[in-house]
């Protein structure tokens, strides 16, 4: 009997840190690679807790063995030094056009700039400019983006990223109906209690706007102002009666599509 292929899989290292492998090629999403403590406490948050909050689950080693990096935007927590140190300049780092200057005075020499769509590997890589806030605290944040990878065998998966909900969002979600879509639920939270990132009520207005997408719900855990836990997600979509509405991985785990 033959074995059916696994298309696409995704390992959640931990909080925005993924490992996709999509077309045979192995890209590494926002790479925070620092230990328990050794990054400071994010800005203009409630919190002075220092980050991360969780173990690195997988040895440094685990990141010699990738073909590319995608980075969402330049935040130490989808970013960091140890990032930096340890992996490969020579490796390919596709961003937003904003971060270009950053990952190349880091000293990445393989940076390549994603404005609107690329090809490479036989995976299509399209950007979707997003918002990392309302009002005042929009600007102030910085740019950051959303990709969608895709391939005509695979499918597709959207990346969200540090995006809250908003009206380009949705016809994104309505337009592509992506196969997959990884969502950063964790209702980041900063001063006068402005949330940055989706939130669990986010996951059911997608699920109405793309109801064949399967969710992927990280982000959540390892940083201090992420103020919705794994667990009081679970507890949420179980209190309304959506206990299967999205998928909800551990650091480290491995989920295949």
């Amino acid at each position: 009997m033959e074995v059916p292929l696994i298309a696409i899989s995704i390992q959640h290292i931990r909080h925005a840190t993924l490992l996709i492998t999509i077309n045979g090629k192995k890209i590494l999403i926002d790479p925070m690679l620092s230990d328990i403590g050794e990054l400071p406490p994010v800005p203009f948050t409630r919190t002075l807790r220092r980050n991360p909050l969780t173990p690195l689950p997988v040895p440094l080693s685990f990141f010699e063995d990738i073909d590319a990096v995608l980075l969402t935007h330049r935040h130490f927590d989808h970013m960091d030094k140890k990032a930096i140190s340890v992996l490969h300049k020579r490796l390919p780092v596709f961003c937003q056009p904003e971060d270009q200057t950053f990952l190349q005075n880091a000293g990445f020499l393989n940076v390549q700039v994603i404005g609107s769509s690329l090809e490479w590997g036989g995976i299509q890589l399209k950007r979707v400019k997003g918002q990392h806030a309302h009002g005042v605290f929009t600007k102030p944040l910085g740019p950051v983006s959303g990709f969608i990878l895709s391939t005509t065998a695979e499918g597709s998966i959207y990346l969200v990223s540090d995006c809250v909900y908003t009206p380009a969002i949705e016809e994104t979600f309505r337009e592509k109906q992506p196969d997959i879509a990884i969502l950063h639920t964790a209702r980041a939270q900063l001063l006068l209690g402005t949330i940055i990132t989706m939130t669990a009520e986010d996951i059911l207005r997608i699920r109405k706007v793309s109801p064949a997408t399967k969710l992927v719900a990280v982000h959540m855990d390892a940083i201090s102002h992420c103020t919705l836990k794994r667990q009081q997600l679970r507890s949420f979509l179980k209190e309304q009666g959506l206990e299967n509405a999205a998928i909800i991985p551990e650091d480290g785990e491995v989920i295949a599509f």
